[in-house]
Protein backbone atom coordinates (compact mmCIF):
# COMPACT_ATOMS: atom_id res chain seq x y z
CA UNK A 1 0.00 0.00 0.00
CA UNK A 2 1.09 3.74 -0.49
CA UNK A 3 0.02 6.36 1.38
CA UNK A 4 0.89 9.87 1.03
CA UNK A 5 0.28 12.36 3.84
CA UNK A 6 1.79 15.09 5.75
CA UNK A 7 2.59 15.42 8.92
CA UNK A 8 4.31 17.01 12.03
CA UNK A 9 7.14 14.60 13.02
CA UNK A 10 8.02 11.78 11.86
CA UNK A 11 10.42 8.30 13.55
CA UNK A 12 11.50 5.69 11.22
CA UNK A 13 12.89 2.40 13.20
CA UNK A 14 14.50 -0.82 11.28
CA UNK A 15 11.89 -3.38 10.37
CA UNK A 16 12.81 -6.96 11.79
CA UNK A 17 12.81 -10.05 9.91
CA UNK A 18 12.34 -8.68 6.45
CA UNK A 19 9.21 -7.13 7.70
CA UNK A 20 10.29 -3.46 6.03
CA UNK A 21 10.36 -0.03 8.14
CA UNK A 22 8.00 0.82 10.95
CA UNK A 23 7.20 4.54 10.61
CA UNK A 24 5.58 6.45 13.57
CA UNK A 25 3.69 9.84 12.64
CA UNK A 26 2.67 12.27 14.57
CA UNK A 27 0.12 15.11 13.65
CA UNK A 28 -0.41 13.20 10.96
CA UNK A 29 -3.75 14.77 8.77
CA UNK A 30 -5.39 12.36 6.09
CA UNK A 31 -7.27 14.19 3.47
CA UNK A 32 -9.72 11.54 1.81
CA UNK A 33 -12.99 10.31 3.72
CA UNK A 34 -14.43 7.50 2.31
CA UNK A 35 -18.38 7.47 0.86
CA UNK A 36 -20.41 6.47 3.39
CA UNK A 37 -21.35 3.19 1.47
CA UNK A 38 -18.04 2.46 0.87
CA UNK A 39 -17.49 2.41 4.38
CA UNK A 40 -20.06 0.06 5.27
CA UNK A 41 -18.21 -2.31 2.84
CA UNK A 42 -15.11 -2.62 5.41
CA UNK A 43 -17.56 -3.44 8.50
CA UNK A 44 -18.85 -6.54 10.15
CA UNK A 45 -22.38 -7.00 9.11
CA UNK A 46 -23.51 -8.20 12.38
CA UNK A 47 -21.78 -4.92 14.04
CA UNK A 48 -24.01 -3.16 11.81
CA UNK A 49 -26.78 -5.30 12.45
CA UNK A 50 -26.16 -4.56 16.28
CA UNK A 51 -25.52 -1.20 15.73
CA UNK A 52 -28.83 -0.59 14.05
CA UNK A 53 -30.94 -2.63 16.79
CA UNK A 54 -29.28 -0.54 19.70
CA UNK A 55 -30.62 2.36 17.89
CA UNK A 56 -34.29 1.19 17.91
CA UNK A 57 -34.55 -0.59 14.25
CA UNK A 58 -36.20 -3.49 13.17
CA UNK A 59 -33.26 -5.76 11.06
CA UNK A 60 -34.73 -8.34 8.92
CA UNK A 61 -31.92 -10.82 7.11
CA UNK A 62 -32.81 -12.36 3.90
CA UNK A 63 -33.89 -15.78 4.64
CA UNK A 64 -30.82 -18.09 3.25
CA UNK A 65 -28.77 -16.02 5.67
CA UNK A 66 -31.17 -16.61 8.39
CA UNK A 67 -29.53 -20.15 9.32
Amino acid sequence: MNITFECADVKISGGTMGRGVKLTVEGAELNYVLPDKEMLAFMDEENIREYMESLGYLVVMKQEDAA
